[in-house]
């Protein structure tokens, strides 16, 4: 009795998570209007994996290409607001550049893996820029002191206090393992911004 009761229990749970990943969906949304509601321009239904998003990196180009049912549709980068893969990573564009969306729990903050030269001898290294917007509807700026100024003004306290806390544009980018978000963000949610 009591295998039958646990081989019970171990299929309901595999029927739960069949359901929830069957209803996942990954696809591009055209506005951030469409993404706060869940509307995707063109979606993909993750559970059947028949279709898949190429936001065409390599050459940079100016689309994102979305094959779904052997389709293909391009989209023009600086037409849609980004785009989400079934493992829930979101992704949007600057400069036809395609940025990680690593945070939103205050400031939207944005990452992008490049190779930095290092030196001639040297040769390159892996690096990690770090960029941000005020809301996720905000232009995407450079994650620096003088481009929060547009959401601190810099005559503000606040400005001040930031400055003390966080010594350089590079501390600006540190992540706080505890919270599972960036410092940055972390104080600012704790002044109530």
């Amino acid at each position: 009795m009591k295998t039958n009761n646990f081989k019970i229990i171990i299929a309901a749970i595999f029927a739960v998570i069949g359901l929830n990943v069957s209803a996942q969906k990954c696809g591009v949304y055209k506005t951030y209007e469409d993404y706060t509601n869940g509307k995707m321009e063109v979606s993909i239904n993750c559970a059947t994996k028949e279709g898949k998003i190429k936001p065409n990196d390599f050459f940079k180009t100016d689309y994102v290409t979305v094959i779904k049912n052997g389709e293909k549709t391009d989209l023009k980068k600086n037409e849609i607001f980004g785009y989400q893969l079934c493992n829930g990573e979101f992704f949007r564009f600057l400069d036809n550049d395609r940025l990680t969306l690593a945070d939103k729990s205050g400031l939207w903050i944005y990452t992008k893996e490049v190779i930095e030269t290092v030196s001639p001898k040297r040769g390159t290294k892996k690096a990690t820029k770090y960029y941000f917007s005020k809301a996720g509807s905000g232009e995407i700026k450079s994650l620096t002191f003088s481009n929060l100024k547009d959401v601190i003004p810099a005559d503000d306290p606040l400005y001040s206090e930031m400055e003390l806390l966080f010594t350089s544009n590079s501390a600006l980018h540190a992540y706080n393992q505890s919270s599972g978000s960036y410092k940055i963000n972390s104080f600012l949610n704790s002044k109530g911004l």
